[in-house]
């Protein structure tokens, strides 16, 4: 879908894609959700790695980012293929890319490089530890970034071994952090014409979930959470989990009175925890999850521990529209969590499938001037 067709606050905006893998893809599938043209540059024959991370056929990663997106296939690794960015990149708004620092600049096509053909641009590098500094060519992978930023840490009490999340921590705040800079660098753009180049590091997002444990480290070390019955995850008798969420004196009462253990209702926080703990372990491993959660003395303080699965089929979820189906499959993704009413209608996800390696090739050269003989010979120099 060529900008003229597309729809949304940022139906205007075009979008080349050169990144690679998840950072990107998050990135730029938000903009698409949002109405950007994003046009996806891959490798010929090969294409974005999340086409491959998964041995299925409908890779999940692939068809839940990637949606909404034209693709052009493009060897970047061949020397020709720079003069094609050249050309695209005066058609462009915005560039984004995930290489190491200093990796387009050796094919020409750095920031400097590019606004020159372009003062407008706004280029957005994603990268794990930043464009500068020490560590800025260091390679890694999620873990590597969350676990530098101090996440892993806080997500265990003081000492005990940081776990192998089962989650990105640091990819989608990186994602994020670059789609605010590119709209912010987007609004300014509007009053001054000039374009920015946005650094967003992974590593930089990530810490920012501990900003106020940072604050609180310059003066005295950081605590940990203790552990506490008020705040807490219990097994019920079928195997599920749910949450409890009762630190204040108000709501810890009511899960007292509601659980009919008044005399833990006098408990404080950090007094003989473990045996409140105790007490209430035994208390919800005599029912079934659903049972708590729809029990009426216990609403808004037990919560449930979902599955992605659990996910697809919630009625809260489903009213919100949070979850969306690929056209012309039944494929169901996360919507954009981003809502946009208005007078206009304004809807804020792309739901067309996601594109087969170089489906738009032609289309994308073509509205960008490259003449049918000139895509022609790059197709035989096997540059697209």
């Amino acid at each position: 879908m060529s900008t003229n067709e597309r729809t949304g606050p940022l139906a205007h905006l075009r979008v080349l894609d050169l990144s690679r893998l998840y950072p990107g893809a998050f990135c730029t599938s938000l903009l698409a959700d949002l109405g950007a043209d994003v046009v996806k540059v891959e490798a010929p024959g090969f294409g974005d790695g999340l086409r491959m991370m998964t041995p299925e056929p409908f890779k999940a990663g692939h068809v839940a980012l990637n949606r909404g997106k034209r693709s052009l296939s493009l060897d970047l690794k061949n020397g020709a293929a720079a003069d094609v960015v050249r050309r695209l990149v005066v058609g462009f708004d915005v560039l984004v890319e995930s290489h190491r620092p200093g990796a387009l600049e050796q094919m020409g096509l750095g920031y400097d490089d590019l606004a020159a053909l372009n003062p407008g641009l706004l280029w957005c590098s994603l990268t794990g530890f930043g464009s500068d500094g020490p560590l800025a060519h260091a390679a890694g992978h999620d873990i590597t970034y969350s676990g530098y930023a101090g996440v892993l840490q806080r997500l265990v009490e003081p000492g005990a071994a940081p776990p192998v999340p089962q989650i990105t921590l640091a990819l989608q705040p990186g994602a994020l952090m670059g789609v605010i800079g590119i709209l912010s660098a987007y609004a300014q753009r509007s009053v001054t014409g000039h374009g920015a180049r946005i650094d967003a590091s992974l590593v930089d997002a990530a810490m920012w979930s501990l900003a106020e444990d940072v604050a609180r480290a310059a003066t005295a070390p950081a605590p940990g959470w203790p552990a506490m019955a008020s705040r807490a995850t219990y097994r019920c008798a079928d195997g599920r989990y749910v949450t409890v969420a009762s630190s204040e004196p108000r709501t810890w009462a009511a899960l007292c009175a509601g659980l009919d253990v008044a005399e833990l209702a006098d408990h404080r926080i950090g007094v003989a925890e473990d045996a409140a703990i105790a007490r209430l372990r035994t208390i919800f491993a005599t029912k079934a999850a659903s049972a708590w959660l729809t029990h009426p003395g216990l609403a808004g303080g037990v919560g449930p521990v979902n599955t992605p699965g659990d996910l697809l089929d919630d009625p809260h979820l489903a009213e919100r529209g949070a979850i969306t189906t690929i056209d012309g499959t039944d494929t169901r993704v996360l919507a954009n969590p981003l809502r946009m009413r208005g007078p206009d209608g304004v809807t804020t996800t792309a739901t067309s499938p996601p594109p087969d390696i170089g489906a738009h090739t032609d289309e994308v050269l073509t509205e960008h001037g490259f003449t049918a003989a000139e895509i022609a010979a790059l197709r035989e120099a096997s540059v697209i």
